[in-house]
């Protein structure tokens, strides 16, 4: 009984990584939602709140396209100590947004991280129409704007001036952009402004269309995954491009924020106010995984010389949690680590404390590592010594099931008896293991998302604890490229505690207990070596925890 309940532990732990692996079960399920939250369009039971809303199709939304090419664009650079932003003036539109402390791949001579990811294809984001005067073309029309050509923005600095640009069609309207990056932060407070110069009033709506495209197209998997993610009523809603090619989607007011993102950057958008808005989704080409978002106001009305002002607020950068916590309206719940996310994040703090010390994220694995089987060391021990007592009963459990094998009540009664007799419990080696199973996993989705790790090195060959474990030797393996050399030295030390775990004397069992070693170097081969290193530890760790069992006994 002992055995089998471990095996069925194992079993379904490995059931749950390939699961996790493979199809993302336990970390990002799209809960349902409701239709006064999510819409699809045209629809006919729009909330109150958008009800005198027209409708307008997605396909009827402008899609403005900037030919970039060989073209030499006036521009203005807006410097901080986190970022460089790129605007140029057809539209004020963002061409580029450089973070200073991440880069594109792990190699020194990568280029920053660029958060506009759309720049290939001329779709640049923060294009502003007027959805019903398409022809006015104030998504391409240059702007001016009195700033130099470079804006230093200083993180000492307690307020600086707000960058403002205009557009003019003349003898139709005025629309100015003001931008006011919040100075340490990765921030920025935006507003529109649209002023009717003609002497008719103005009836319209505008359309201000955000691009996104994957941020990193070649390690894009189940676990990273750039994707729409919305907000709202204290919980996520997550959106594959996929999912938003099958049909068109509405979101509507009120949500704390939108954005697109994948396990370590997130552009953001914040919506300032409380309703008079509706979000359109869509994607322009699958193959890209080009995805549009327009923020959509409401109808208005504007007769000859007023204005109307609209607020956004913008977050591009790092899904790190102090930093999301800056910009508010609770994006810093962007960070999220699946079902154990309250076990994730306490661990993750414990994870930034011990490098803060060692400065390197690999060594403060290990300790963590360390910490977390002193925790477990009791329930380990006690596991350990419980499936030692069951070792050695196992000749009186098998001469007990001889002698009432035709008698399933008697049979029961006599094996609770000799369990009290030796002071053991059937499940005592299995519930403590079962135990640690939430904190392996908050392990695993932390060691997996967090941008903490992302390109840090541990020592040797590993570079990156977010990528598996490759040594390169000069000769390309099939489906590895390298060795995975922290991968095997796992399996190796897990195969060397199962030949010194006790066993139930059953050598068909034994057999597959000890065939679990090559199912979890098998998936553990591409996992991240952060991960991979972690386990290794655990494993040695067990294995000098067994060792002194066994010698004590």
């Amino acid at each position: 009984m002992e055995k089998r309940a471990l095996v069925a532990f194992v079993l379904s732990l490995a059931v749950l990584l390939f699961w996790e692996l493979y199809f993302g079960g336990l970390y990002r399920t799209p809960p349902s939602q409701p239709k006064e939250e999510m819409q699809t369009v045209p629809s006919t039971t729009a909330p109150a709140q958008t009800a005198t809303s027209p409708q307008v199709l997605p396909e009827s939304l402008p899609t403005d396209r900037l030919a970039l090419s060989n073209q030499s664009l006036q521009n203005w650079r807006i410097d901080t100590n986190l970022y460089e932003m790129k605007l140029v003036a057809p539209g004020a539109r963002l061409a580029s947004f450089q973070l200073r402390d991440y880069r594109q791949a792990v190699t020194p001579a990568s280029p920053p991280m660029d958060m506009v990811t759309t720049q290939t294809s001329g779709y640049l984001p923060f294009a502003v129409d007027l959805v019903h005067h398409s022809n006015l073309e104030l998504a391409t029309r240059p702007y001016a704007s009195n700033a130099p050509e470079r804006i230093p923005f200083s993180a000492s600095a307690q307020s600086q001036q707000p960058i403002s640009f205009s557009a003019i069609a003349p003898g139709q309207v005025k629309l100015t952009k003001t931008l006011n990056p919040i100075p340490g932060t990765y921030v920025v407070d935006a507003s529109i402004r649209i002023e009717n110069l003609s002497s008719e009033r103005l009836e319209d709506q505008l359309g201000i269309s955000f691009y996104f495209e994957p941020y990193e197209k070649a390690s894009e998997t189940a676990y990273n995954q750039s994707q729409l993610t919305l907000f709202k009523d204290g919980s996520l809603q997550y959106h594959p491009a996929k999912d938003l090619s099958k049909e068109e989607f509405l979101f509507v007011p009120p949500m704390d924020w939108i954005g697109y993102e994948n396990s370590y950057f997130i552009q953001a958008i914040i919506p300032m106010e409380k309703d008079g808005y509706q979000l359109v989704p869509r994607v322009l080409d699958e193959n890209r995984g080009l995805v549009q978002l327009v923020y959509l106001t409401n109808p208005f009305q504007l007769e000859a010389g007023e204005a109307k002002t609209y607020q956004l607020r913008l977050y591009l950068g790092p899904k790190e949690e102090g930093n999301l916590a800056k910009a508010g309206n609770n994006l810093s719940r962007a960070l999220d680590f699946g079902w154990f996310t309250f076990l994730a994040k306490p661990l993750l703090v414990v994870l930034r404390w011990f490098y803060k010390y060692t400065h390197n994220y690999g060594i403060a694995i290990i300790l963590l590592t360390v910490v977390i089987k002193i925790i477990f060391w009791p329930l380990t021990q006690k596991s350990y010594k419980s499936m030692q007592v069951m070792k050695k009963i196992q000749p009186k459990i098998a001469q007990v099931r001889e002698k009432y094998k035709n008698d399933r009540e008697k049979l029961n009664q006599e094996l609770m008896m000799l369990y009290r007799t030796y002071k053991v419990n059937p499940l005592g080696g299995c519930l403590p293991m079962v135990l640690q199973i939430p904190v392996f996993f908050a392990l695993y989705r932390m060691l997996y998302g967090a941008i903490e790790l992302r390109h840090k090195p541990f020592m040797l060959w590993i570079n990156d604890l977010t990528a598996p474990d490759r040594l390169h030797i000069g000769i390309d393996i099939p489906y590895l490229g390298g060795i995975p050399v922290l991968t095997l030295l796992m399996g190796a030390s897990m195969f060397i505690q199962q030949k010194m775990t006790p066993t139930g004397g059953d050598p068909r069992q034994e057999k597959m207990m000890l065939l679990m070693p090559v199912i979890f170097t098998v998936f553990f081969i591409n996992f991240p070596s952060g991960l991979v290193l972690y386990w290794l530890v655990n494993n040695v760790l067990s294995i000098v925890q067994q060792y002194w069992i066994n010698r004590s006994a």
